[in-house]
């Protein structure tokens, strides 16, 4: 028969796994970023140039109280969004000056 040692009772089971928070998308935050900036731009187009800042700005302002509210991984998306938009102009201007100095500048 099975008897117990005195002191020997059933282990306890250990505490259910606490669910963690949720803290977003990384790429949903990059996603939004890129939608801000387009809709904002052709939103924004025909108010002229001072305008242009104010989707990037959009951005920052959303991706920090994103940050502040506990969504970490979707305003880190947002600050990476802009990041990755900032170096898509970056490349396009250097494509069009690579294509201008290269098809022989401004004596073609």
């Amino acid at each position: 028969m099975s008897e117990q040692q005195p002191g020997t009772g059933p282990t306890p089971r250990p505490p259910a796994p606490q669910e963690p928070k949720n803290q977003g998308s990384l790429w949903g935050g990059v996603g939004l970023a890129w939608a801000v900036m387009v809709g904002g731009e052709v939103a924004l187009f025909s108010l002229g140039l001072i305008a242009w800042a104010v989707p990037p700005a959009a951005i920052v302002v959303w991706a920090v109280v994103l940050l502040v509210q506990g969504r970490t991984r979707t305003g880190r998306g947002m600050l990476l969004g802009l990041a990755s938009i900032v170096a898509v102009i970056a490349l396009l201007v250097a494509a069009c000056f690579g294509l201008f100095y290269g098809s022989g500048g401004f004596h073609g």
